[in-house]
């Protein structure tokens, strides 16, 4: 049964909630089991030198992976991260952050799209960060520590073989967080201590796939209101939170405050999303617009929400339109190239450097 349906049942609210994690979970296939990363798994306490590995598709490079590097102190404050071997000089960071509603999944839903370790292919390392679930903790807590591991991989940069460039990637409840961190450069309220300070946690590149970023405008709706009204912390649903926390967790927001030139950003949506409207991403997109960014949405005809899950990344892909702007120059709309792990690889490096 599709989450919303489930979230839309009358009854108790913990019930509800109950059922959508349960719902969530096997969306993402948290039920159905991990799947193995095909590099050598490592678990190291602190930065140690990578030993080179084989992987089986032909596509993809041999790589080092460590798996739950602690990036602060809390036991569940660790992150994956992937680094392909042989490369001629030390490679810029995508970190993956997962969607899950805000109160579900974890760091190894990255491990469950297909084709995702041909992203290493493109001249990139990739993490892929947990941060503490609500309940469990409220916003902006997953701000905080997503902020956090940007600052621990930086300051470790060397000892990875990376170059402290740093881009996100994030769909659903996971695009959100990943577009507040981006347009939140130096926000203090959204900064936070956790784990290592000093380094800066400000990103150059986006990738928003599905994310729910206007939460305000999605008071009432049955598949999302429950869940993210737990993430903000509000009793009675989005009606009952603050204009405050409603604006400060939307990433147009801090667009719209900065007058720092934006990250760049790629979205992607599909046009039969029954769980966070396309609208969402069409927002972000045109905030970003005014705000004279570069920007691309892809919008994906006849997928739902799940898309990366069911290999609309790799070939054949699905019908689609990509809107692209630059420095508050016209929309231009074109039916190519495709929103790929290629596209979006040459998305990373374009802004990376």
């Amino acid at each position: 049964m599709p989450l919303a349906a489930l979230l839309s049942r009358p009854g108790h609210r913990a019930r509800r909630l109950t059922a959508a994690v349960a719902a969530a979970a096997a969306c993402f296939g948290l039920l159905a089991g991990t799947a193995e990363a095909s590099g050598t798994a490592e678990r190291p306490t602190a930065p140690t030198p990578s030993t080179p590995t084989t992987t089986t598709p032909a596509t993809t490079p041999a790589y080092t992976s460590r798996l739950d590097v602690p990036y602060a102190s809390a036991p569940g404050q660790v992150l994956d991260l992937y680094v392909p071997e042989g490369a001629r000089k030390k490679l810029p960071l995508v970190i993956y952050v997962h969607g899950g509603g805000w109160f579900a999944g974890d760091k190894t839903e990255l491990q469950r799209i297909p084709a995702w370790e041909s992203l290493l292919g493109e001249g990139v390392a990739v993490a892929s960060v947990n941060y503490t679930l609500a309940p469990g903790a409220l916003f902006p807590q997953q701000i905080h520590e997503v902020k956090a591991a940007i600052r621990y991989l930086r300051a470790n940069a060397a000892a990875y073989g990376l170059n402290g460039k740093v881009g996100l990637w994030g769909g659903s409840a996971g695009g959100q967080i990943a577009a507040l961190v981006g347009t939140s450069c130096r926000v203090p309220a959204l900064e936070g201590s956790i784990g290592t300070t000093g380094p800066s946690s400000c990103v150059d590149a986006v990738v928003d796939l599905s994310g729910p970023n206007d939460l305000a405008s999605l008071t009432g709706h049955p598949g999302l209101d429950p869940a993210a009204s737990t993430y903000l912390g509000c009793p009675a649903g989005l009606a009952s939170c603050s204009p405050e926390v409603l604006a400060q967790a939307n990433p147009i927001t801090h667009l719209q405050a900065s007058t720092r030139r934006p990250p760049a950003f790629l979205l992607g949506h599909g046009d039969a999303d029954p769980l966070v409207p396309l609208g969402q991403s069409r927002l972000l997109y045109s905030a970003l617009k005014a705000s004279c960014g570069t920007a691309a949405l892809y919008t994906l005809k006849g997928a739902d929400h799940f898309f990366p899950f069911s290999g609309a990344l790799s070939a054949p892909h699905p019908e689609q339109t990509v809107e692209t702007t630059r420095g508050c120059r016209p929309t231009r709309t074109a039916t190519s190239p495709a929103l790929s792990f290629p596209t979006v690889g040459a998305f990373f490096r374009a802004h990376l450097r």
